[in-house]
């Protein structure tokens, strides 16, 4: 059974790649604070172990063992954040944060009541799909016809589908977006959008300024298309 720290690797490794990020050694450093040559030996466990493989250009990716046990830890992590948030009215940060300890001692009896109590809820508080609830990866995104907010054009209307859990980790960043209102399900209206640039947005009648690194990890769909989805 993996360590809570291969764990905590695997679900960036696998949160990077839906990402369609290159997960490195030094990226992965960065991300846990840590020395690359710490990192680097926990990517060597990974690899030993069966759950990873490193790649001739030194990148790392999950093997199909990997993946499944990394969606059996996102699955525990995810339905913790629902029961926090929406049993015991924790705001969705906290909730997310303490799901990181709840997720590794979740036993599937434990798991499964979680899931049935809540209606076997499809998603996190974030938007991001909960595994055997719902499809998961680049899937889940294409069946909300789901595109980056960095990629919207000027006058666009846009909703809300969910903040990547690369940001999801970054509680500062999730505070910020819930103060302006970005959120999944939120109503946008892309002001101003210059390619690379910070994009000016409308959200509840106020306009506001998102970084373009940020605005790439909000995933959001046409309001055109949602309606159509709903109609239909």
């Amino acid at each position: 059974m993996a360590s809570a720290v291969l764990e905590e690797y695997l679900e960036t490794i696998y949160n990077m790649a839906m990402e369609g990020e290159q997960v490195i050694s030094a990226r992965l450093a960065e991300k846990f604070r840590v020395s690359r040559a710490t990192a680097g030996e926990t990517v060597k466990r990974l690899v030993s172990e069966g759950y990873a493989v490193q790649h001739s250009n030194k990148s790392v990716s999950l093997t199909s063992s990997g993946q499944e046990l990394t969606e059996q830890v996102l699955r525990r992590h995810r339905l913790a954040e629902r029961l926090l948030f929406d049993v015991l009215g924790m705001d969705s940060i906290s909730a997310h944060e303490q799901a990181h300890a709840l997720e590794h001692w979740m036993s599937q009896e434990v798991e499964d009541r979680i899931s049935s109590l809540l209606g076997h809820p499809a998603t996190c508080p974030h938007g991001n799909p909960i595994p055997g609830n719902a499809t998961t990866g680049p899937a889940f995104l294409r069946e909300q016809h789901a595109f980056r907010l960095s990629e919207a054009t000027e006058g666009q209307a846009v909703r809300v589908v969910l903040i990547s859990e690369v940001v999801e980790d970054e509680s500062a960043v999730l505070r910020r977006l819930s103060e302006i209102g970005i959120y999944p399900t939120a109503s946008v209206i892309v002001l101003e959008a210059v390619s690379g640039e910070a994009l000016v947005v409308q959200v509840r009648d106020q306009a506001c300024s998102v970084g373009a690194d940020l605005a790439s990890k909000i995933w959001v769909q046409s309001a055109a298309s949602n309606e159509r989805d709903v109609a239909s």
